[in-house]
């Protein structure tokens, strides 16, 4: 048992049980071991490979996306353009770039990145060093230093934020838990108390084994963007992986070295997230005043920007290599059907770019 799972272990001897959000979030922020406080998880070195990595095709579409919604709405002043969870910052370099094509958008632009792990914050500092416009830093969204409308980008973010998991039993629901099995070593197991409250009537009938996940988190931080759109104007565009209908299935999974690994063998070594409720989303923009668009699948999205166009133009002055990340980005048996798009916007908004009615 590595040093975090021994801490783990221990404040459940003192304490009791710990419940799945509780793990991941100890795992993933622990200030001494957590794995965002402590590495870089991105790239061939690192344990996986977010879009932005794959091809500057995907923030220059998405920074030219958010210009096309100001436009839409009028070219309000003093835009905000916000990334949650901007990793290295390559999203933020490319799209800022990209808005070089947009000078009325950039030349009065702010933009904010919102990143917890000291880690990444200061590899995105070298990264955004020398752009175009100034970039403050956050460690969480905060609303209140927004004094225009908010162009927000959470790619990836929202899958790695902590989730709860219920699994149905004869009795009925129950909590999943984090124990100690009887040589110590970090355990699953159910919550003896019923969790029937904490699912949703329309989970139910379920079989016995079936696993509801439900991530509070995300429902709060979209509708408090929500909230914020529909009162100051702009657009969030959130792409993950997950689905659009309701399902039962445990997702909670664990990624090192670009491999599975198992969720509690060595707590902080490993990338842990889960698949995105898109439905749950929805519904928390809708609860906070604005409206939702999607999800759509992230092939059909790109390719409705223009992703082919774009790749045909770099491989015409470069190699083949660009049509190759965009076949990774799109084609359906790699990223272009598992992970999606959604994009909030106001309620009396235009339809944005790649979203029908």
């Amino acid at each position: 048992m590595n040093a975090l799972g021994k801490r783990i272990a221990d404040l459940i001897a003192a304490s009791g049980p710990i419940t799945v959000a509780q793990f991941m979030t100890l795992a993933l922020h622990d200030p001494a071991h957590g794995y965002y406080a402590t590495r870089d998880p991105l790239g061939a070195r690192g344990d996986f490979v977010t879009a932005p990595e794959i091809s500057q095709m995907f923030g220059e579409l998405v920074g030219l996306w958010c210009a096309q919604v100001w436009h839409d709405q009028g070219m309000p002043l003093r835009p905000h353009l916000v990334e949650l969870g901007p990793g290295r910052g390559t999203l933020m370099a490319d799209a800022l770039r990209a808005l070089k094509l947009v000078p009325n958008y950039l030349a009065s632009l702010k933009v904010t990145l919102v990143e917890a792990s000291p880690a990444l914050a200061a590899i995105q500092r070298e990264a955004l060093a020398k752009v175009a416009a100034p970039v403050a830093w956050q460690t969480r969204f905060d609303p209140a230093h927004i004094d225009g409308p908010l162009f927000l980008v959470a790619n990836e973010f929202l899958d790695a934020l902590p989730i709860r998991q219920f699994v149905h039993t004869e009795n009925g629901w129950h909590e999943r838990t984090i124990v100690t099995d009887a040589l110590g070593a970090l355990a699953f197991a159910l919550a003896p108390a019923s969790a029937n409250a904490f699912v949703p009537a329309d989970r139910s009938p379920a079989p016995d084994g079936a696993v509801y996940e439900s991530c509070p988190s995300a429902a709060a931080i979209v509708e408090e963007i929500a909230r914020t759109i529909a009162r100051q104007g702009g657009a969030a565009l959130v792409v993950d992986y997950g689905y659009d209908a309701p399902e039962f299935g445990e997702t909670l999974q664990a990624v090192s070295g670009h491999k599975f690994s198992d969720v509690l063998s060595a707590p902080g070594e490993s990338d842990l997230s889960a698949h995105v409720d898109f439905r749950a989303l929805a519904k928390a923009a809708a609860a906070g005043g604005a409206r939702a668009y999607g999800p759509v699948e992230q092939g059909r999205f790109l390719t409705a920007l223009g992703i082919a166009e774009r790749a045909e133009r770099l491989t015409r002055s470069d190699s083949e290599d660009a049509k190759r990340a965009r076949d990774r980005l799109v084609h359906p048996d790699q990223m272009g059907r598992l992970f999606k798009a959604l994009a909030i916007v106001p309620p009396t908004a235009a339809p944005p770019p790649g979203f029908s009615q």
